[in-house]
């Protein structure tokens, strides 16, 4: 089978400088390899960084903007016929889901230890549908009055068992502190840094706490795309009577999607920069290649080969080096962001400590979000500066002069 020359010869100039095993033609293997394994290396960390990122941008929007709104339309003295003002809402195209809520912050206090608290009141005729999920995987369901329900990290933190009772105490501006004794009918876990502080009641138990009752502070509303809530917001103000106002996720969570955001880019730069250097390696791989065999190089241009093939020639290994080490960084980033959720969960467990805690992090677990875009991006970028890295070797090795190579020989 007829093979084109260039094509071939790079092909034997890929294998033997990995391969070499004697002479200044070990020194070009071993920066061959060198350059290889950054790329590996950078191309594996830049895929798994890049879907953990992408993990905690999905949770962020996905799990936890289900269980926290994304607008908060608030009343200055109360909402008495709230199903009205709900069906208001609710009939603006955005809106993906209206619900009642009453809400009081405090501290929660059990045989001397106490925390802030923020004890949030709903309705079972209007249950937030990403709340309705966490009940559902922790297996509890709304309380009745004189009941509450608290968070896996406040009962552990506080060492609350179910059925006992504890002191909800609500500061007041003027007059004396509030303290309501309730009982503990169930825990969920929100895995998020939502557990830190919230509590759940029926909604008429927090108004009597907040001594409003019958009334509702306002309306926790979800939309269809959690980036237009601020104008949502306005919008829902002209709908409605005087004396509404709204609080967005933006203003609660804004910096914490911000940070991820940050983060993604900072640490995706910073192993870029990894592969930046392993193209780096690759100039110096075949300026070594070029010197070794710039009498080869000579050779070849006697027996008729022109200079567009040699510079094709050193084009080819130099493309060769990198698709050998992009394919494998792509596989190994692949399988990385596929087990390291599990591989995490394993040195937990192993070394029985917590490696993301709500105290710090957003979530309590390693999200992936493997995104097939994502990888093609990476691999394109790796072998852009992997072909830019080749073409100045190969510029040098075509313009030699076989007279002044072989002058001597």
């Amino acid at each position: 089978m007829f093979k084109p020359i260039p094509l071939f010869l790079g092909l034997r100039y890929f294998y033997s400088s990995r391969g070499a095993s004697s002479g200044s033609t070990r020194l070009v293997s071993f920066i061959s390899t060198l350059a290889i394994s950054g790329l590996v290396l950078g191309v594996g960390l830049l895929v798994v960084v890049l879907s953990v990122m992408n993990g905690f941008d999905r949770e962020l929007r996905e799990r936890i903007l289900s269980v926290v709104p994304h607008v908060q339309i608030i009343h200055n003295s109360g909402v008495d016929n709230w199903q009205q003002q709900a069906a208001v809402i609710a009939a603006q195209p955005a809106v993906s889901e209206v619900s009642p809520y009453n809400e009081v912050n405090g501290l929660i206090n059990f045989r001397r230890d106490s925390r802030p608290i923020q004890l949030l009141g709903l309705s079972s005729e209007a249950l937030p549908v990403g709340i309705a999920e966490v009940f559902k995987d922790s297996g509890v369901e709304l309380p009745p009055s004189g009941h509450l329900l608290i968070s896996e990290v406040i009962a552990r933190n506080l060492n609350v068992q179910l059925g006992q009772r504890v002191t909800i105490i609500i500061p007041a501006a003027t007059g004396p502190t509030k303290a309501v004794s309730l009982k503990v009918a169930g825990l969920f876990s929100t895995h998020t840094e939502v557990d830190q502080l919230l509590a759940i009641a029926n909604l008429e138990q927090v108004a009597d706490i907040n001594a409003t009752p019958n009334l509702v502070k306002g309306f926790r509303v979800q939309i269809n795309d959690q980036f237009n809530a601020r104008q949502l917001g306005y919008q829902l103000l002209d709908k409605l009577p005087y004396g509404y106002g709204f609080r967005d996720w933006f203003q609660t969570h804004g910096n914490l999607y911000q940070a991820i955001q940050l983060s993604r880019n900072m640490v995706g730069l910073l192993i870029f920069m990894i592969i930046a250097i392993a193209a780096f390696n690759v100039i110096s791989m075949l300026m070594m290649s070029v010197i070794d065999k710039r009498r080869d190089i000579a050779i070849l241009q006697t027996l008729g080969l022109s200079r567009p093939d040699i510079l094709r020639l050193f084009l080819i290994q130099g493309a060769f080096i990198g698709l050998f080490g992009i394919s494998i960084g792509v596989g190994l980033g692949v399988l990385g962001s596929i087990w390291v959720a599990d591989l995490v969960s394993c040195m937990e467990s192993l070394l029985g400590v917590s490696f993301l805690n709500t105290e710090v992090y957003p979530i309590d677990y390693i999200p992936v979000d493997l995104r097939w875009s994502d990888v093609l991006m990476v691999a394109a970028s790796a072998l852009l500066l992997n072909l830019l890295a080749t073409l100045y070797p190969a510029l040098r090795a075509s313009r030699m002069v076989p007279a002044e190579e072989l002058r001597y020989e």
